[in-house]
């Protein structure tokens, strides 16, 4: 027997966590468009990913909590989050190139081999 405190249908918890996750993405939204708007290069695109997988975050969360009353826009939530780690996966890839372009650069610096 699950206690109320932890029941999905009962406990307070339940639509609070889902209301934090939403404000997080907000949040982490707004951060990344500051970082888009400030910052050019690689930098902005790396921005621009992430402000793309913050606003699918919104969506999804907005979609989780609306699907609670409306079982209909639950598609919504699994939509957004596919597109989420779409979104995810087009960042690591994007970055771990960036990574190796870096350490490529580091490796042949001509005239700096150890001893």
């Amino acid at each position: 027997m699950v206690s109320e405190f932890l029941s999905y249908t009962q406990s307070i918890f339940n639509p609070l966590i889902k209301l934090v996750a939403l404000l997080l993405f907000a949040i982490s939204v707004y951060l990344f468009y500051r970082c888009r708007i400030i910052y050019g290069g690689k930098l902005q695109e790396i921005a621009t990913l992430l402000l793309l997988g913050g606003i699918a975050g919104v969506l999804a969360s907005a979609f989780r909590i609306a699907g609670d009353s409306f079982v209909a826009w639950k598609w919504g939530e699994s939509a957004c989050f596919l597109a989420l780690a779409v979104i995810t996966l087009m960042i690591a890839f994007f970055v771990r190139m960036k990574f190796r372009n870096i350490i490529a650069l580091f490796e042949s610096i001509p005239g700096d081999e150890q001893k």
